[in-house]
């Protein structure tokens, strides 16, 4: 049971480090004072 659970903490650590990597190339909102354009379309219901 700890097995699984570390390793699906590795395997989020490491697509959280590809998005970031991802958004740097492409210049998407990891740059400072980015505002998205669909903030009101996001919401939980």
């Amino acid at each position: 049971m700890e097995r699984e659970f570390f390793g699906k903490v590795e395997d989020n650590a490491a697509v959280l480090v590809w998005s970031k990597k991802v958004q740097q190339e492409k210049g998407d909102s990891l740059v400072e004072g980015y505002v998205s354009e669909l903030w009101d379309f996001s919401h939980i219901r």
